[in-house]
């Protein structure tokens, strides 16, 4: 902070103006510094980027800016209920823009995350394949994976599993 008090009101303004655009020259004709043109002020600029009151001042404030955005990321945690506090938001939002379709998507959102709406094709499939895989004997499972290797689908080594 003491560092702050050092500076002059132009450079302050300087910095501020820097900080939010990252371009030198416009920053310091903002500052108020008065300049001919720009071949005038670019190089000034520079100057003043070098001055190590400036660049520390410029240092110690994008430290800062990076150490507040850390914060804020640590503060949001984003899980189901935050997720969902989302959705909401955005179902009220398109409901107030007639937005009928992502409204629809959202609240669909909502009872995926909950676990309230399942696919049921994959559900489906799911059964499908294990009702077919617990029909078969371990012998024709054999087969039909010994035979599914040819061509090479599946790198495996099968053998027999004896029932005791």
């Amino acid at each position: 902070m003491k560092q702050e008090q050092n500076l002059s009101v132009k450079q302050k303004l300087f910095i501020n103006a820097y900080l939010g655009s990252e371009n030198a020259t416009e920053a310091y004709k903002q500052a108020g510094y008065k300049v001919k043109n720009d071949n005038v002020a670019g190089p000034e600029a520079s100057k003043l980027l070098r001055n190590p009151k400036v660049s520390q001042e410029i240092t110690r404030l994008r430290a800062n800016n990076l150490a507040e955005q850390a914060k804020k990321r640590e503060k949001i945690d984003i899980d189901q209920d935050w997720l969902i506090s989302q959705l909401i938001t955005t179902i009220e939002d398109s409901r107030a823009d007639k937005a009928h379709n992502v409204t629809r998507n959202a609240i669909m959102d909502v009872g995926k995350v909950l676990g309230l709406i399942i696919n049921r094709s994959e559900v489906n499939a799911q059964l499908s394949i294990d009702a077919q895989l617990t029909q078969l004997d371990t012998s024709t499972l054999i087969q039909a994976l010994t035979e599914a290797r040819h061509p090479p689908a599946i790198e495996a080594e099968f053998h027999e599993v004896s029932e005791d």
